[in-house]
């Protein structure tokens, strides 16, 4: 009884180590590929979004405010470029970047809104210079 133990025992490794041994040239072949693979960072995605809301109404009393409160926001605009960004990785297999930036009518509602200080909708000339005078 134990002979037919061992006698099976024997028959059911011998069987499973010729299986094995079929698969360990295939093994020794494509695990380099598999590891270059791994290597190289498979996936890369990169996203810029523009993150804009819609410009606010305004009117101004007259032409000199207009060019006042536009000239002063063109040259505040030019130093004031806000971005963040956001970045999802796991290294070697996978990489995923997101930039978000602010687009202009962000800034010419910021810009509005600490112009027009009694925010009845129009720019009044005194109030364009004033937010000329304004510290950045």
């Amino acid at each position: 009884m134990v002979s037919r133990l061992v006698f099976r025992c024997r028959a059911v490794y011998q069987h499973l180590s010729m299986k094995l041994s079929l698969f360990t040239p295939l093994l020794s072949l494509f695990t380099p590929l598999i590891l270059v693979a791994l290597a190289t960072g498979c996936i890369h995605t990169s996203e810029t979004v523009v993150h804009d809301d819609p410009r606010t109404a305004v009117e101004f009393e007259n032409d000199a405010a207009a060019r006042i409160f536009y000239e002063t926001l063109s040259q505040r605009h030019q130093r004031t470029r806000e971005e963040s960004s956001t970045e999802v990785s796991l290294p070697l297999v996978f990489e995923h970047k997101v930039k978000t930036v602010r687009g202009p009518n962000t800034d010419f509602n910021e810009a509005v809104s600490r112009c027009d200080t009694n925010h009845d909708g129009k720019i009044t000339e005194a109030e364009a210079r004033i937010f000329a005078g304004m510290p950045k």
